[in-house]
């Protein structure tokens, strides 16, 4: 057996040698195999793909199951038992027995029919949102003349209810297959709901399950309360929970250092729908800090060790053949600052005690030797000698570093500023203080007019990577470019997943550096009475809340000031997203296959027809990394041809593409042209399933300049027979 990883899917292979077919079975929608050796899962439970007919509840049962192998004495006789998910069909058992030493071979098979006098089946979507309507279809299957009246019960989880009646009652006059339809809401819940579906008749009893996710596509929004709780003070706060019932947490943070922010901040980094190796980055890094500065929970502590091992798991699977890491995994070209920012993660996480993929270190190592080496300043084009002087820095940390070429840069006349402070801190961690030293000492704390493009930077970034050099020198100026990056995390002010990770991270190196006062805090919510006594200066807990308002009190028994802050976060209902547009211009229509405008608001069931999303940049400035993101509506499918002669089903012209179940995402750059650039992107799609339901709005933004950003409203359409 052999795994094979191209672009689009993962493909298992499975080879017998004794003539025994080849199973191809791909899996696109999983996006990785997993689960035991002995377990394959392919698309339809029956193997087949064909569009509208591949049952979706089907779609992952096991197909192939190996056994063995064993060894069979001479004379004697075995058993195996096996048991099969709720399936209808046949079974195709192979055996293949061989004698190696006597070159003597053989093998058998047999086709059993599986069947019941009553069997039904049953088909959902993979997922719903809330307050969506959807017709549940029913076959029932009466497979012997003695069942004549069935009786078909309909059951669902809380999140679910049928609308109307709830058992159907069919009658057969010989054995046939016959449909039933039930009318289903969902309510405003979300996580995975089941639906049974139970048919009773003359003796005999069948019952299906269905499993589906219940989804509110809208964003998470936080709103944030604070208080300054003086020595041996107490304050009361009160807040209500918005947005959809079972959308809602709430966080209380509490620490003696002015408020940074750092758990809504952080939060919008783990909750970052996109996944380049930037931002897969930026939402574990940070959390490489979170057990050294603050108090945390033992489940908290469990979450985060569990993020930043999949986190290193996922990066290295940029990791190309030569050793550096592209922006987008499949691309065949490194990404020469994303290659540094990850394996600057990746070294200190392994000092942390993480395990990285085997020879990742070696490679990056080899790889970023080779850039350092080979890298000289062009003046006519950009090559910057801040990604320069950082790559050195990570060799300088994997204990491998090029003096030779740190010293080649350090010679350079126009150094620039960021340059000049994190090549003084590879100077700093080879020992060489005289010379970090030399560099500090004509550098600035004036972080403006850099060249960020290509470095996913900004001006707050920029100063916490000099934070993390002063820290590492024992700098004098800690205080005053720490609080100017306090002051940036606690303000409303939108920062790049790349400014957000590294001033978090730079922070949480600090305040484990130079440590805190201890709290003695004691807080009571809606009844409910907690103390925290510990010698951390920041404290992170989640509360309990109650639907609507709630109450909490906090009282510091201590002689220093506590900072309070409450994070409260929900997810708004279906439709009541907010629109907004800046810089960019969006435009989604639909077609049918010959390319004529039609109207999606009431589909027929199996019509298959095209979006077309066109975005422009009517300003006609240059725009790097920006994400389109369209999801479809939980009736409709995005037809899968990928495997076909067909081709794909998705056209764009972008640098990365990721489809899942329910959406598409376009990975793009617009350029600079005699006229407003503008690509456009389409897909195919089919409308499977009866009901109704909510189309989202289309959203594009340039992920690391919140100039361009536009999010379209959605509307409501039909799938109707």
């Amino acid at each position: 057996t052999r795994f094979k990883t191209p672009n689009a899917y993962q493909s298992f292979y499975a080879r017998e040698a004794l003539g025994v077919k080849t199973w191809d079975i791909f899996d696109d929608v999983m996006g990785a195999y997993s689960g035991s050796i002995d377990q394959v899962f392919a698309i339809g439970g029956d193997g087949s793909a064909e569009k509208g007919k591949n049952k979706k509840a089907n779609r992952f049962k096991p197909v192939v199951r190996f056994l063995g192998p064993f060894q069979l004495d001479k004379g004697s006789t075995k058993e195996h038992k096996i048991t099969l998910p709720n399936y209808i069909g046949a079974v195709r058992t192979m055996v293949v027995a061989g004698d190696v030493k006597k070159e003597a071979f053989g093998s058998a098979d047999k086709s059993v029919p599986v069947k019941k006098p009553l069997m039904v089946l049953a088909t959902l979507p993979r997922k719903l949102s809330p307050t969506e309507k959807v017709t549940l279809p029913v076959s029932v299957f009466a497979m012997d003349k003695k069942v004549t009246d069935v009786a078909v019960v309909v059951k669902t989880s809380n999140g679910l209810k049928v609308d109307g009646v709830a058992v159907q009652n069919v009658s057969f006059d010989k054995p046939d297959e016959k449909m039933v339809y039930f009318d289903l809401s969902v309510l405003d819940a979300k996580g995975i709901h089941k639906v049974e579906v139970s048919a009773i008749g003359n003796g005999e009893k069948s019952t299906y399950e269905v499993e589906l996710d219940v989804i509110n596509p809208n964003s998470v929004s936080s709103k944030v309360m604070t208080s300054e709780i003086g020595q041996n003070g107490s304050q009361s706060m009160t807040f209500e929970t918005f947005g959809v019932d079972g959308t809602n947490k709430a966080t209380i943070e509490f620490s003696t250092i002015p408020s940074i922010n750092f758990s809504e901040r952080l939060q919008y980094l783990i909750q970052y729908p996109h996944g380049c190796v930037e931002q897969t980055t930026s939402s574990v890094f940070p959390q490489l800090y979170m057990s050294d500065i603050f108090d945390l929970s033992t489940s908290k502590k469990s979450e985060i060790q569990k993020n930043i091992e999949k986190g290193i798991a996922r990066l290295g699977n940029f990791q190309l053949t030569n050793g550096g890491l592209s922006y987008w995994m499949g691309e065949d070209y490194a990404s020469d600052w994303g290659t540094s920012y990850a394996g600057h993660f990746m070294l200190e996480a392994e000092k942390k005690g993480f395990v990285l993929p085997i020879t990742f270190k070696t490679n990056f190592v080899r790889y970023q030797k080779d850039k350092a080496r080979n890298w000289r300043q062009n003046y006519g084009g950009y090559t910057s000698d801040l990604e320069q002087a950082y790559r050195l820095y990570t060799l300088a940390l994997a204990s491998s570093p090029d003096l030779s070429s740190m010293n080649r840069l350090r010679e350079y006349k126009n150094l620039s500023n960021s340059a000049k402070w994190r090549l003084a801190a590879a100077y700093a961690l080879v020992g060489q203080k005289e010379v970090s030293e030399e560099l500090l000492a004509s550098a600035s704390l004036n972080f403006s007019n850099t060249n960020w493009r290509y470095s996913y930077g900004s001006e707050t970034r920029n100063k916490a990577m000099a934070l993390e050099t002063m820290l590492l020198t024992d700098f004098d100026g800690v205080r005053s470019i720490s609080e100017d990056i306090a002051k940036a995390l606690y303000s409303k002010r939108w920062m790049s997943t790349q400014t957000t990770a590294y001033a978090l991270l730079s922070i949480g190196k600090m305040v484990q550096k130079k440590g805190g006062k201890a709290m003695d805090i004691t807080y009571s919510i809606n009844g409910k009475k907690e103390s925290i006594k510990t010698e951390s200066s920041l404290v992170q807990r989640e509360i309990d809340i109650l639907r609507a308002s709630n109450a909490i009190t906090v009282s510091n028994n201590a002689g220093n000031v506590v900072y309070a802050r409450i994070v409260n976060s929900g997810k708004l209902p279906v439709g009541k997203e907010i629109t907004e547009q800046r810089g960019l211009s969006v435009q989604v229509s639909f077609k049918d296959l010959k390319g004529k405008p039609i109207n999606v608001s009431r589909l027929k069931q199996g019509d298959d027809f095209m979006a077309e999303i066109r975005v422009s940049n009517p300003k006609n400035s240059r725009l790097n990394d920006i994400a389109l993101t369209q999801i479809f509506p939980s009736g409709w499918e995005i037809v899968n041809t990928r495997f076909t002669d067909y081709g794909s089903t998705v056209e764009s012209n972008s640098r990365y593409t990721d489809i899942k179940d329910d959406r598409v995402n376009f990975y793009f750059d617009l350029y600079r042209s005699s006229k407003p650039k503008t690509k456009v992107f389409k897909v195919m799609l089919n409308a499977a399933y009866l009901g109704k339901y909510y189309l989202p709005g289309v959203q594009a933004e340039a992920m690391y300049d919140n100039d361009y950003f536009v999010r379209t409203k959605g509307k409501w359409v039909e799938v109707v027979r």
